[in-house]
């Protein structure tokens, strides 16, 4: 009797005991797969790259793996690696390149990046909870194990004509006691308690304003007449367009905000809810050359962003960086 035995899941490399082989140069991001886990990660202009891994809330990394020259396929690094333990693990990239502003480019092989496709990112698990602004790796990427049971799940597929759309503030809808929640208020938990709320309004159709992973301590500023810390309370600095906001989530502690998210999107549906997500894709959270190298610049600043011919940044957007959504690979994220 023959035996299916695929050769991909062969190691072929080996480092400081993590097997390893070339990967899959698509889908972009962390995928789970038969054996191992599958990173692919797009850089145009980097001269090398590593991933690197940390054991769950541990300041430092647990091993650093380089993508060897043969695990680059075209502009994106890609590696499968063996037997991780997807839930006990955050991971991160490292990228080394020019640093040459004037040219576009700002590598810096010193920062621990984001990973653009995270679908879960740890951080800022607590809303307005104060976080370590010391810390190397401040939002980290985690991999989704995704067994969420969906049921027979299916948008009301409303007409648009005939929506009611409520625009709201997932934190702000009830993060008031006079909202009577039972779940902790302003969370994707407590929001799905209201919706009898909506359905007596005659609401058919909610647009959440981001739901998007944002940084809220991003300005770290107060206020100089009342000594409060002021927040970016609106979320349209967006640091992955992939990953629900873990602050937004009762559970988001525990890394659970993706399955609260979804069960919050089912129970919308079940109830005739359309949901439509607001998502601001002109610019992200990085800023300009001032702001914090947290992942795009990081990764491929040249790629992700409009430049002047002098290297700094075009701000169509107001908020200090524009997306360059004339690239394929920044359109192609826009579309996944």
């Amino acid at each position: 009797m023959l035996l299916h035995n695929p050769i991909d899941q062969h190691p072929t490399h080996l480092h400081e005991g993590f097997r390893l082989r070339a990967g899959k140069p698509y889908p972009f991001g962390a995928s789970i797969v038969p054996g191992g886990v599958n990173f692919a990660v797009f850089s145009r202009y980097a001269t090398a790259a590593w991933l690197v891994i940390f054991r769950k809330g541990e300041r430092y990394p647990m091993v650093e793996i380089p993508f060897f020259p043969e695990f680059r396929v075209g502009n994106v690094f890609a590696m499968k690696v063996f037997d991780l333990d997807v839930e006990s693990v955050e991971y991160g990239y490292r990228m080394d390149g020019p640093y040459e502003p004037h040219e576009g480019h700002r590598f810096d092989r010193t920062r621990i990046l984001l990973d653009p496709y995270a679908k879960l990112i740890s951080g800022r698990g607590v809303w307005g909870e104060l976080p370590d602004f010391s810390d190397p790796y401040p939002h980290r990427a985690q991999i989704l194990f995704d067994d969420y049971d969906w049921g027979d799940d299916r948008p009301p597929n409303i007409p648009f004509e005939d929506l009611i759309i409520y625009e709201m503030h997932v934190r702000g809808f009830t993060r008031h006691t006079s909202s009577g929640v039972h779940y902790p208020p302003g969370t994707f938990a407590a929001m799905r308690e209201k919706i009898p709320y909506l359905r007596e309004l005659g609401v058919n159709c909610v647009e959440l304003m981001p739901v998007f992973e944002f940084d809220e301590f991003e300005y770290d500023r107060v206020n100089p007449f009342t000594g409060e810390r002021l927040m970016n309370y609106w979320g349209y600095s967006t640091l992955g367009f992939f990953a629900p906001k873990a602050g937004y989530a009762g559970t988001g502690k525990y890394g659970m905000q993706a399955d609260e998210f979804k069960t919050l999107v089912k129970a919308l549906h079940q109830s005739g809810i359309e949901v439509i997500l607001d998502v601001a894709f002109n610019h992200t959270g990085e800023g300009n050359h001032k702001g914090h190298t947290l992942s795009f610049r990081g990764l491929d600043n040249k790629t992700y962003y409009m430049l002047s011919p002098d290297g700094t940044y075009m701000n169509f957007s107001g908020t200090g960086n524009t997306l360059n959504c004339n690239n394929p690979v920044v359109r192609n994220l826009v579309l996944e």
